[in-house]
């Protein structure tokens, strides 16, 4: 996870047109931050017919006491949907205050 919240747009970008083979991506052994019940796990990415969606392995938890309610929903339900490919990625880089 740590890999996406921190990546620079050229990251990005190859990421976007990666999502254009309307396969799922998975990465496995990303890095969680501290705050997480795991240390490291999947994340996923899949351009859907309307919007993306982005995928954590299931029933993870945060300790951090100012997570938002948009983070731990993603968590616990490991899905979450998105109408466009930038919302995504300015949902993935607020998240670096947990790093």
């Amino acid at each position: 996870m740590k890999e996406f919240v921190l990546g620079t747009d050229a990251q990005y970008e190859m990421l976007k047109q990666s999502l254009n083979d309307d396969r799922c991506h998975v990465y496995e052994r990303c890095i969680f931050p501290s705050s997480f019940s795991r240390p490291s796990g999947r994340i996923g990415f899949e351009k859907e017919q309307v919007g993306y969606a982005l995928f954590i392995d299931k029933g993870l938890t945060c300790s951090c006491p100012v997570a938002s309610r948009l983070l731990k929903s993603w968590l616990k339900a490991g899905t979450l949907k998105f109408l466009d490919y930038t919302d995504m990625k300015v949902f993935l880089r607020s998240l670096t205050y947990l790093y």
